[in-house]
């Protein structure tokens, strides 16, 4: 099972590179692109510089739809060949500048990125707020994983674990004010090392760490997996 550390994008090359030296032992980094609309460097610049300093761990960018169209789409596909990295789309937030694109849906996403590179590994976003049902259909779709988002460890998943990424979001003394503001299932620093063996044992295909920007964090549970 791939144990992957949820990596925010800096702006500084060096700090970038300095973090990733720390946290060595996940088995790659899920990087996401302009959290809440926001501009941010952008994550395949990040995942350039993870692949020049470890050439051998799984990188996932993710790629906002908001912001673009069936041309970038494919770009993307033919870069992520280029560089190595795996692809999740998700719709996103709105942007904080300028105007949304909103002509993409992940699932067309994925097949022009597939139409043009047939190896990259493309997958979506499945949040289980939507419910049993909504996640069965989603999950159908023929992407190559979903990263999960509000995920409670539900045994309702394990039929489908084998294509599912979720993100586990730690509370920590640092991040208890966002937990608070955005009100999702998290767990106990303690417990990550438990939860981590039970996915595996269900068969998940990984599982995303993430501090919420509680960076010391995400070095101390990388000591314990």
């Amino acid at each position: 099972m791939l144990v992957l550390a949820e990596l925010t994008p800096k702006a500084k090359r060096e700090k970038v590179v300095k973090l990733i030296s720390e946290l060595g032992s996940f088995d790659g980094y899920d990087i996401p692109h302009s959290v809440l609309g926001m501009p941010a460097v952008l994550p395949i610049a990040i995942a350039e510089t993870v692949r020049h300093v470890q050439p051998d761990k799984v990188v996932i960018v993710n790629q906002r739809l908001y912001d673009v169209n069936e041309l970038f789409v494919a770009s993307l596909s033919l870069t992520a060949k280029y560089t190595g990295f795996w692809i999740t789309f998700t719709i996103g937030d709105l942007p904080k500048i300028g105007k949304p694109v909103d002509h993409l849906s992940s699932e067309r996403a994925v097949m022009v990125a597939k139409s043009v590179n047939p190896e990259v590994k493309a997958g979506m976003m499945v949040s289980t707020r939507r419910g049993r049902g909504a996640v069965e259909e989603r999950v159908n779709f023929p992407a190559d994983f979903f990263l999960v988002l509000n995920f409670a460890n539900e045994d309702w998943l394990k039929p489908f674990a084998s294509r599912l990424i979720p993100y586990v979001l730690v509370e920590t003394e640092k991040n208890r004010e966002i937990v608070r503001e955005i009100k999702q299932p998290t767990f106990k620093e303690e417990e990550v090392g438990n939860l981590l063996g039970e996915l595996e044992g269900s068969g998940y295909m990984g599982a995303i760490i993430s501090t919420l920007g509680d960076e010391e964090a995400l070095k101390r549970v990388s000591k314990v997996i």
